[in-house]
């Protein structure tokens, strides 16, 4: 399934996920380390957004 963001979204993503160091005990990046990214980025996934009553 293909997924569209705006240009302004894709651009924090690609910075964000491009700034992760390898973790140093693993020497991988590590999924924690790309959330932590993605939320200093401010982008979330919908699954955290309140829901309209």
């Amino acid at each position: 399934m293909d997924t569209y963001v705006d240009n302004d979204t894709h651009t924090r993503l690609t910075q964000a996920l491009a700034a992760i160091e390898p973790c140093p005990f693993s020497g991988k990046r590590e999924p924690y380390q790309m959330v932590e990214a993605l939320m200093a980025a401010e982008i979330w996934p919908a699954s955290v957004k309140p829901r309209k009553r």
